[in-house]
């Protein structure tokens, strides 16, 4: 065999390991790209589903600022009348 074909062989060895070795990395990369995605998705999800959740419950924890105003105004319009009606004065006079 002559040098030049040795060469030849050894030079597609390096080149095929180097190939095999770039493949493999890639795949592995990709993998836990796969599974990165697959995680975070998981995480968008969950979020959703709380921020979902939190709309379903608003309304029932918390009171606009004008339901308040209006409700607030029924009831002391409801004390006036109260006080009023059973004829105590108050401090204006």
């Amino acid at each position: 065999m002559e040098s030049a074909t040795v060469i030849m062989y050894v030079y597609q060895t390096i080149i095929t390991v180097m190939i095999g070795l770039i493949g493999w990395g890639m795949k592995n990369a990709l993998a836990e790209l796969k599974n990165s995605d697959k995680k975070n998705a998981d995480k968008i999800a969950e979020v959703e589903e709380k921020l979902n959740d939190l709309k379903a419950d608003l309304p029932l924890i918390y009171v606009t600022r004008e339901d308040y105003i209006r409700v607030m105004n029924k009831i002391e319009d409801k004390l006036d009348r109260i006080l009023y009606s059973s004829g105590v004065k108050g401090k204006e006079d």
